[in-house]
């Protein structure tokens, strides 16, 4: 099989996943600053990440926040206490969100192969500044994000999303995740040649890893050994 594209997942992949005892504090501190039952208020941000994935919330993430709030039978936060809650989600966001080892060699060296590079990132809103801001910016060709698009993984059009504007054929193109939401065996059953990037330092029982899938195809423990695949 001769690889002419790479796509890339974003969280897990590229940046480091959240740890998830560290992103359940996060919610749990808003739970607390906005009045509500900690173990409901989990629920429902977990049960509301689907709408705040695919961009739903107009006002971001502290409407979320708010309608989690008012859901829950409180009063309608103000615009000062919704700043509080999530404080500690945007400082988590700065800390967490840097390039993996290995991350920014590898897209570069694929940029200097010529290989168009696209990026798939299932999200919420706060993601695309981020990446906006940060040392991956105009890297890539084509940035693909759930919040910004309305789709998921593994739906065959967000995919899609990023081949169709490198005018790529999925027979000849790279799809690397961490194996959250599906996204494998999605990019597999498109045609890609879909691998996981499974670092064997990273303890993936404590990470977020949402909906993650049981891959027993292809693997690389460091990124950097994709550049061997082109």
């Amino acid at each position: 099989m001769i690889l002419r594209t790479a796509l890339f997942d974003l969280f897990g992949t590229l940046v480091p996943e959240f740890p998830r005892s560290e992103f359940y504090e996060m919610v749990g501190h808003a739970a607390r600053v906005l009045g509500t039952d900690e173990a409901a208020f989990r629920a429902a941000w977990d049960a509301t990440a689907r709408d705040r994935q695919l961009g739903r919330y107009d006002g971001g993430m502290a409407e979320n926040a708010r309608v989690i709030a008012e859901m829950l039978g409180g009063p309608s936060p103000s615009d000062e206490q919704l700043a509080e809650a999530l404080a500690p989600r945007a400082d988590m966001y700065r800390r967490w969100f840097v390039p993996r080892p290995g991350a920014l060699e590898t897209v570069e060296g694929l940029r200097e192969r010529g290989v168009p590079l696209g990026l798939i990132s299932m999200c919420a809103p706060d993601t695309p500044a981020l990446w906006r801001a940060s040392p991956f910016a105009g890297l890539f060709d084509v940035e693909v994000f759930s919040s910004e698009t309305g789709l998921r993984k593994p739906d065959p059009a967000i995919y899609r999303a990023a081949l169709d504007p490198l005018g790529a054929d999925p027979m000849s193109t790279l799809y690397c995740g961490d194996g959250a939401y599906g996204e494998l065996t999605g990019a597999q059953a498109l045609g890609m040649t879909a691998v996981e990037i499974r670092d064997p330092d990273v303890v993936t029982a404590e990470q977020l890893r949402p909906e993650g899938e049981d891959w027993q195809g292809p693997w690389v423990p460091d990124l950097r050994d994709l550049l061997a695949w082109f």
